[in-house]
């Protein structure tokens, strides 16, 4: 009897340790943007509108091509697609999204019957380029959630609280909500590199289109 009583409060006390303790170290470990930095650069409706609707535009691009984080065969002509969120930089040139898809259960290995549809999320980046965006992935992916509210406190809170305390990456300085981000970020060289490797090759397939293979164009 004293052997059972003592299992109980032995995993009591650890229950209470892992509930209390350390969730409450984990969640104090994570590093919120200092309010002086904040981000705070608004947009109008119209314009956000306008933008939402050109991102959605690209990622049904990538859908169809199975690009970037749309790689798998889940994704096709009936995924939704859900601009669940739009950070801009002061200047407006650079975006951040989350993206948001939905699908049917169906299209799952092993689908939850209580549910009718799941949902991934992710990070795109973005350098404006006249009225269209340079859209760049950088992760990272969550998946599978039966409800889009879930997913969407999951990636806010990733890219808000958790991006700047990560250990795994030392490059990221900075959660996406800080004004520096927007500036010093390697993330940005990236987009930059692929900025100008997309302005050669329409260069050289203006100039020069022989050189240029296209698999889709046959």
């Amino acid at each position: 009897m004293k052997k059972i009583m003592i299992s109980f409060i032995i995993v009591g006390l650890l229950s209470f340790y892992l509930l209390y303790i350390y969730g409450c170290y984990d969640f104090k470990s994570y590093k919120e943007t200092p309010k002086e930095y904040l981000s705070n650069t608004f947009i109008n409706k119209k314009k956000y509108s306008l933008d939402s609707a050109n991102i959605t535009l690209q990622i049904r691009g990538f859908i169809n091509g199975h690009q970037d984080s749309f790689y798998s065969k889940e994704y096709d002509e009936s995924t939704q697609i859900i601009v669940d969120t739009i950070l801009y930089s002061h200047d407006y040139k650079k975006i951040a999204t989350f993206i948001i898809t939905k699908n049917p259960t169906a299209k799952q290995l092993s689908p939850d019957k209580n549910y009718q549809w799941y949902y991934d999320a992710t990070c795109y980046l973005g350098m404006r380029q006249d009225d269209s965006f340079l859209l760049s992935w950088i992760g990272p992916n969550y998946t599978n959630f039966y409800d889009m509210e879930s997913i969407s406190k999951k990636i806010r809170n990733y890219y808000f609280k958790q991006r700047y305390s990560s250990t795994n990456n030392t490059d990221d300085k900075y959660n996406i909500d800080d004004i520096r981000y927007w500036n010093d970020n390697k993330d940005w060289e990236k987009i930059e590199y692929n900025r100008k490797m997309q302005k050669s090759f329409e260069e050289e397939k203006k100039n020069h289109p022989e050189n240029i293979y296209e698999p889709n164009n046959k």
